[in-house]
């Protein structure tokens, strides 16, 4: 089990997918915390923001800065004053493995000046000046390169992570250990395979009892329950394509469908037929 990049456990080309939304000035009130279903980014370019949170929580924007929800949350952003705000908003959607890093390691909210960003102040410009183009390709170009800016601040995030002492728990301390950073790569490329403790153990070199301390220790959860939660986030993207339960039970790795079907339900809380409808 090799791994050229500990950051190939996430930033592989389906990591981060962005659609811009809003491109504008906004200048009233909203009077309704909106509910995504999807990671938000907001770029506040101009003006002092509130970001409004449930339970009447706020914090305030005071210089341009980018604001990050990775998971699905409810908010609003808004002018803090008078004056209005310049904004651009995007949905953000990201591959399994991002989405598991999101998961273990992230916080709700990130709020990054855009000062901060000046290594990627080109990119940052082009994004803002094709949000707001109406030339053809534009918006497809805008989408391009939000996509862009989520990676970097994604590994901003992640190095951030790194730096902590102890490593924040999840995918970001797993990238910290090449041993273990290994078998997820390989439980990430290879969880169709019979994959149990002593396989994944030998590959790293590691005795069966330290991989499982190892491991528990820094992703927070089992190789085992990592296994089967990742196996079973697979099979919902292949039941969401209408493929038959039966054939996806074999390509996740389950020796029979019924034996498929019992993990699901154990996990999700429905039967794969239920799920997909």
């Amino acid at each position: 089990m090799r791994m050229s990049d500990p950051y190939d456990l996430f930033l592989d080309p389906t990591a981060f997918n962005a659609e811009v939304i809003f491109v504008g000035t906004r200048c009233g009130r909203e009077n309704l915390l909106h509910k995504y279903t999807t990671g938000t980014i907001h770029f506040v370019r101009g003006g002092r923001a509130r970001v409004d949170l449930p339970c009447g929580t706020a914090a305030t924007i005071e210089e341009p800065s980018l604001v990050f929800f990775p998971r699905p949350h409810e908010h609003r952003v808004q002018p803090a004053d008078d004056g209005g705000i310049e904004l651009v908003c995007a949905i953000a959607t990201f591959g399994d493995a991002f989405r598991r890093a999101i998961a273990l390691s992230f916080p709700d909210m990130v709020v990054l000046p855009l000062a901060r960003l000046e290594a990627i102040r080109h990119t940052l410009e082009a994004f803002f000046a094709e949000a707001a183009s109406q030339a053809p390709g534009s918006r497809q170009m805008a989408d391009k390169l939000c996509g862009i800016l989520l990676a970097y601040l994604a590994r901003h995030l992640f190095e951030q992570g790194r730096q902590q002492s102890p490593p924040a728990t999840g995918l970001i301390a797993a990238a910290c250990d090449k041993r273990i950073a290994c078998a997820i790569a390989a439980i990430h490329s290879r969880f169709e395979d019979v994959l149990d403790l002593e396989t994944l153990a030998r590959g790293v070199g590691m005795s069966r009892t330290r991989f499982v301390e190892l491991f528990g220790r820094l992703v927070g959860t089992s190789p085992h329950n990592y296994l089967v939660n990742y196996r079973i986030g697979m099979a919902q993207q292949m039941l969401a394509t209408r493929l038959p339960v039966k054939t996806v039970a074999a390509r996740v790795g389950y020796g029979t469908t019924s034996a498929f079907v019992r993990k699901f339900k154990q996990v999700v809380g429905v039967s794969p037929g239920a799920w997909a409808k």
